[in-house]
């Protein structure tokens, strides 16, 4: 799969609240950073799969891509996305960065 596909196939499982599925797409290694300072966010699959679980389970969460921009390995969104603040779309940019066939790192930052 190509870095697009990868990164559809992640944003469905997303959407469809499929937690395992969504893992699957990650490197074991995951790094998922605030782009606005580079810190990171978290680090690793098991990580990943404490935050999102609450996401998927309480929040309902649901992103709607605006707009994509694919340059290489990298996928980057403008997202808006619903259940991560109550009755508000949160919009959102997202930097996907694939290696191996799978997300490695991953940059975030917010209205």
């Amino acid at each position: 799969m190509n870095p697009q596909e990868i990164v559809n196939k992640q944003l469905e499982f997303y959407n469809n609240h499929n937690l395992d599925g969504f893992i699957s797409t990650y490197h074991d290694d995951v790094k998922i950073f605030n782009l606005e300072d580079n810190s990171v966010i978290l680090e690793g699959k098991k990580a990943l799969k404490e935050r999102y679980r609450e996401r998927f389970d309480i929040f309902k969460v649901h992103s709607d891509i605006q707009n994509r921009i694919v340059v290489g390995n990298k996928v980057i969104d403008h997202e808006y996305v619903t259940g991560l603040k109550k009755d508000t779309i949160v919009k959102a940019v997202a930097i996907y960065e694939i290696e191996d066939s799978l997300i490695k790192r991953v940059w975030f930052t917010f209205e």
